[in-house]
Order: C-alpha cells, then structure tokens, then sequence
C-alpha cells in the first residue's frame, strides 16, 4: 500500500510557454525555494518579482530567464512541494509502514501515516495561500489538484486486489480510494484549518479511526 512514484518531467526539462529557458537546475531550484519563502511570507498577489529576485540573490531578469513570469514560476514552487512530498511519502512509507495483512490494521497505518505528512507544516502553509488567491487565481487551486497523489493511486491498487480476494465490494476503486483520502487525510486538514490548528494525537486517531470504520462499513463484503 505504500506510494508509487509518479512519473513526472524534472524541473527544468522543458521551456514553459513563456518562452522561458531552462537554466542550471541548481540555480533555478534556489530560486523555487526563496520564491516559496517569499510566497508563504506574502501572499501570491502582493509578492513582487523584486522581492523575489532579492531573497534569492539574483537579478529580476535572470528570474524571467528561467520561468517568464510570476505565475509560472509560482506554478513551479507548486510542482516542487508535490514532488517533495511525494518524495517524502515514499521514504516513510518505506521504512516506516509494514503490511500486516489485515486489512483493518493496515488500512489505519496507512492512513494514520498519511494525515501526519499532509499535515505538514510547509505544505499547509502553500494551501492556504493558494485557498487565499481562489477567486482571483483559480488556476492556482487547478494546478494544484492537478496531480493524483501517489498514495491514492497505491491504495486504489491495493483494493483492487481485495476485490479479487473477496474481502470488499467496490465497484469503483478509484472513487472508493478518493473516498477514503477525503474521510482521513482530508478531514484532518479540514480540522487543523489547513494547519493553523495543530491536531493532538488523540485527535487525529479519531480522524483516521472514524474515517476508516465509515469506509469499511460501506465496502467490506457481507459475510
């Protein structure tokens, strides 16, 4: 159940539709992060190019050089926080979570593991700004929403062979994994207010288990 990787082009491989060039992906990595640390700081709407440009050390023009713009570029800082978190997530899914082979137990790990990296502070930071710019900005949320996350393609993977098994009765894996992610990692940011509010363990144990006996009520297979 742990994450699959998705493919995903590097950053840099391609010239966006600015006309902007790749540039050395050291430099432009360094860009992303003080453009995030700006953005967090800001907001979207009042971070200039400028401020940018200065907490990266670098001059405005060498900023348009490698994104084009500001939108662009704060699509980029986007991209970089989901493959970070990707990346995250396959690391702790890795050394951290073991199947069991109950379903039940290992449906809670695995859920109880993934609140804890949704919750994380950088990564609610970026939604809020970007649940701040919707009206405005509504490509921003697209953008973001864009990818599937590699959790819910793995979990979907891993109904589908509990299907085959007998042990639940899904008539759309995709859809039921999309459900349990909205029932526990959702609802855990939901109530954290997207980290404003830090949950207590014991707060998101009864996230994950309500979330989970829902789930199951509705899909496991009538004996």
């Amino acid at each position: 159940m742990s994450p699959s990787r998705q493919h995903q082009a590097p950053a840099g491989s391609a010239p966006s539709a600015h006309g902007a060039r790749p540039g050395r992906p050291g430099k432009r990595r360094a860009i992303i992060d003080a453009a995030r640390h700006v953005f967090l700081r800001n907001g979207f709407t009042d971070t200039s190019v400028d401020a940018i440009a200065a907490e990266a050390g670098v001059s405005k023009q060498t900023i348009y050089n490698h994104f084009g713009d500001k939108k662009s570029l704060f699509t980029a800082v986007i991209e970089a926080a989901q493959r970070d978190a990707t990346s995250e997530s396959e690391s702790r899914f890795a050394t951290e979570f073991k199947e069991s082979g109950d379903l039940d137990r290992d449906l809670r790990a695995a859920a109880r593991l993934w609140v804890e990296l949704v919750l994380a502070k950088d990564l609610n930071a970026l939604r809020r700004v970007i649940i701040s710019e919707q009206v405005r900005h509504p490509e921003l949320a697209e953008e973001w929403a864009r990818p599937r996350a590699p959790f819910e393609a793995a979990l979907a993977q891993e109904i589908e062979q509990q299907v085959r098994k007998g042990v639940l009765d899904v008539p759309d894996v995709e859809l039921a994994a999309h459900q349990l992610v909205l029932l526990t990692a959702h609802e855990a940011a939901h109530q954290s207010s997207y980290g404003m509010h830090e949950l207590s363990p014991a707060e998101v144990n009864k996230i994950v288990n309500d979330g989970v006996d829902m789930w199951l009520l509705s899909y496991r297979t009538r004996q």
